[in-house]
C-alpha cells in the first residue's frame, strides 16, 4: 500500500510538472494566470511523498499513536485533495471571460508592434503549435490590408491557411489542463483512502487483548501481553500451575524404561 501511495505522489508531481511546463510556455498570452491548480498538484504530490514516509514509518515502529497521527493526516490530505477537485472544476467555469479578454489584449498588442515576421514572437509560436490563426480567424489579418498572412498560419505540408481561432484552442487547452488536474487529484484521493482502511486494520491488529478472570468480579479485567519467546516448564511449574495458566491438567510423563543389553555368550567347541 505504502508503494502505491508512493507511485500515486511521484505521478501527481511528474503531471503537475508537465502541465505547469505546458502552460508557461505561453502564459504571457493570458498575462501569467491560470497557473495556481499546476502549482497547487505539485506541492500536493510532495506532501503526499512525505506522508508515504510517515505511514512506513508507523508501520514499522508498530506503535499506535503513530498510526493514529497517519489516519488523521491522511484523512486532512484526501479532504484537501478533493476541494483541489472542486477548485480546478470552479476555475474552469470561470475561465471564459477572463481568458478572452486577456488572449485579445495580446493579439492586439501583436498588431500594433508589427511583429508578424517575428518568428520567435509567442503569437507565432501558438499559431504553429496549435495549427490557428488570428484571434477568430484570418479575418482579424483582412481587416488590415496592408498586412497579409503570418507565416504561422500556414500548414508547412500543403501550405492552407489555418481557419480556426487561436482564442477558441488555447482557452479549450487550459480548460482541459483544468479538468486533467481534477482528474489526478480524485483519483489520487481514493487511492489514498485505502492507506486509511490498512492503518485502520493494523491498528486494531495492534490492541493487547483483554482477559478476564473468573474471580467474582464481573467488571475487573487485566491486561495480558502477548510474550514473544516460550519460557522452558519446570516440574515447579507443572506442579504449581500459576493462576494465568491454563487450566488443563499438565500431561504427565510416561516413564522411559531403560535399555539392558543382554549379554554375548560364546559357545565352546
Amino acid at each position: 500500500m505504502m508503494s502505491l501511495a508512493r507511485i500515486c505522489g511521484g505521478a501527481q508531481l511528474v503531471i503537475g510538472a508537465f502541465l505547469l511546463w505546458t502552460h508557461k510556455q505561453y502564459a504571457p498570452i493570458v498575462k501569467n494566470q491560470f497557473w495556481e491548480p499546476f502549482a497547487v498538484l505539485i506541492g500536493l504530490g510532495i506532501i503526499s511523498q512525505g506522508l508515504c514516509y510517515l505511514g512506513w514509518t508507523s508501520t514499522s515502529r508498530k506503535q499506535r499513536c503513530y498510526l493514529g497521527l497517519f489516519c488523521a493526516f491522511l484523512v486532512l490530505f484526501i479532504v484537501i485533495l478533493f476541494l483541489v477537485s472542486g477548485w480546478s472544476v470552479a476555475t474552469k467555469a470561470h475561465l471564459i471571460v477572463p481568458a478572452e479578454v486577456a488572449i485579445e489584449t495580446s493579439f492586439t498588442e501583436f498588431l500594433a508592434k508589427d511583429n508578424t515576421n517575428d518568428q520567435t514572437h509567442i503569437w507565432n509560436r501558438l499559431q504553429r503549435d496549435f495549427r490557428c490563426c488570428g484571434y477568430n480567424g484570418i479575418h482579424d489579418y483582412k481587416k488590415n490590408k496592408q498586412m497579409g498572412f503570418p507565416w504561422s498560419c500556414y500548414d508547412p505540408i500543403d501550405t492552407k491557411v489555418f481557419n480556426t481561432g487561436c482564442m477558441h484552442v488555447f482557452v479549450k487547452s487550459i480548460e482541459m489542463n483544468m479538468i486533467r488536474v481534477a482528474v489526478v487529484a480524485v483519483a489520487s484521493a481514493l487511492i489514498q483512502s485505502l492507506g486509511i482502511f490498512c492503518a485502520i486494520q493494523l491498528t486494531m491488529l495492534l490492541r493487547r487483548p483483554t482477559l478476564m478472570l473468573p474471580n467474582g468480579d464481573n467488571n475487573h479485567s487485566v491486561r495480558v501481553k502477548r510474550t514473544r519467546e516460550l519460557t522452558p516448564l519446570s516440574p515447579v511449574t507443572i506442579g504449581n500451575p500459576t493462576p494465568h495458566s491454563s487450566t488443563k491438567p499438565p500431561i504427565p510423563l510416561k516413564p522411559v524404561v531403560p535399555r539392558v543389553e543382554q549379554p554375548v555368550m560364546k559357545s565352546s567347541h
